[in-house]
């Protein structure tokens, strides 16, 4: 998703961009509850509003109206209506539209509407899904990816791992709390996989990552990189790679995930400005 540059001059009336038209709002219920670490929870979604709901690339977003407090569910939000207070983006990790069922990791972080009902999220409750949104195209012919992220990008990080060739190889950097938070991860290519403690102090985002980038040095000049983390974190690896380590700006894709201090981070930090 990007945004379109503003025209040097006043469109006409008759040529002004027609705005996009919001996706119906899905009712769904939770189906089942599966910790996956202390701070993790995978928890799949399903209704009989998911028919026809498909994502086409990896790394796609979806967005979760959660219920206000008082609420045993949600509002269904109007088509014009205005923007749901409690609402916050997501990567489906899996969609089987067969079944009418979405899986959605959640990371458990202590703030927020999200996380809260997470940590208490229960069979039979309620929430409203819109989307999918666009994702990330990993280039097919690049022989070596580098995913860098922290524990808010590991749904994507298995998105893209599984949508890469054989061909290719990838590697993996997430920062986690502790060494509690790892597990197996899985792509048809060549992966090899190196996991960061940073410790229960979310203050410390990225600083994991950035020692061991400074350590690995340069990556290979052939490397396409996606990196997604704390938003001010993504903004110090963003530079460290390209202004320390030589990487082409054109091979990093940045996403900022989340934002230290911030309830409602936008989803469409890319980190450009970095």
């Amino acid at each position: 998703m990007t945004e379109r540059s503003r025209p040097d001059t006043p469109a006409s009336p008759d040529l002004q961009p027609t705005p996009r038209k919001r996706r119906p709002p899905r009712r769904v219920e939770v189906s089942r509850v599966q910790v996956l670490s202390p701070a993790m929870r995978r928890i799949t979604l399903t209704g009989a509003e998911l028919q026809g709901f498909e994502v086409s690339d990896p790394a796609s977003y979806l967005k979760l109206i959660f219920p206000e407090p008082g609420q045993t569910e949600p509002d269904r939000p109007l088509p014009d209506g205005p923007r749901a207070k409690s609402m916050r983006t997501y990567t489906p990790l899996a969609v089987r539209p067969d079944a009418c069922e979405v899986d959605i990791d959640f990371v458990l972080h202590g703030e927020g509407p999200a996380s809260t009902w997470a940590a208490q999220a229960q069979v039979g409750q309620v929430l409203f899904l819109m989307g999918p949104g666009p994702g990330y195209k990993p280039s097919p012919d690049a022989p070596l990816h580098l995913l860098i992220g922290d524990d808010s990008a590991l749904p994507a990080f298995e998105t893209i791992l599984a949508a890469l060739p054989a061909t290719a190889a990838v590697q993996v950097l997430v920062e986690v709390a502790d060494a509690a938070e790892e597990r197996p991860l899985h792509s048809p290519a060549a992966l090899s996989a190196q996991w960061l403690a940073r410790g229960a102090d979310n203050r410390q985002a990225g600083t994991a990552l950035e020692a061991a980038l400074r350590q690995s040095g340069a990556p290979a000049a052939d490397a396409r990189i996606y990196l997604a983390c704390e938003a001010d974190a993504m903004r110090r690896i963003r530079r460290l790679l390209s202004d320390a380590l030589g990487v082409p700006r054109s091979q990093i894709v940045g996403r900022g995930y989340w934002k230290l201090g911030a309830v409602n981070h936008p989803d469409h930090d890319y980190g450009e400005d970095a």
